[in-house]
């Protein structure tokens, strides 16, 4: 490997990508797939090969803001749970739903799943990871030792 080349994953999925991340002197990052990486051999989807664009914070929400008024994260999170509450009570469970993301461990798949499930007594809870990793990466099979299908 390069010099001033670090080693990292890909945030976006489940999948994990093996990521060539350099710093630039404008806080940008050049981006490229890790050759090495044995879920992507190098190969980068566009998510992953944008990561550098990410890096800024221009433009980014940092805080809750509330009906347009910057609040704490007490007071937004009590608002958010508040809602839930009252669309719950008005429409029933299967009136909410949970869209996770494909980077959670185990552990915390396994807590979202308990909160959907056993306490706001719902099924309705799914990720990311169904809809953004195989398309872009090399056909399933080459991957798995399988046909995936069209996931």
């Amino acid at each position: 490997m390069s010099e001033g080349w670090t080693r990292t994953t890909c945030p976006y999925c489940g999948v994990g990508c093996g990521v060539l991340a350099k710093p630039r002197d404008d806080g940008s990052a050049e981006i490229k797939g890790d050759p090495e990486h044995p879920a992507n051999f190098g190969l980068l989807c566009s998510k992953g090969s944008a990561l550098g664009e990410t890096l800024s914070l221009d433009g980014r929400l940092l805080k809750p803001i509330v009906d347009g008024v910057d609040t704490d994260w007490d007071e937004a999170l009590d608002l958010v749970a508040q809602r839930f509450k009252e669309t719950i009570a008005e429409h029933g469970p299967d009136s909410v739903a949970f869209y996770v993301s494909g980077q959670l461990l185990v552990e915390d798949y396994y807590v979202a799943n308990k909160l959907m499930k056993g306490f706001v007594g719902s099924a309705n809870i799914d990720t990311n990871s169904r809809l953004c990793v195989f398309r872009r990466r090399p056909p399933p099979r080459l991957r798995l030792g399988h046909c995936a299908g069209n996931l």
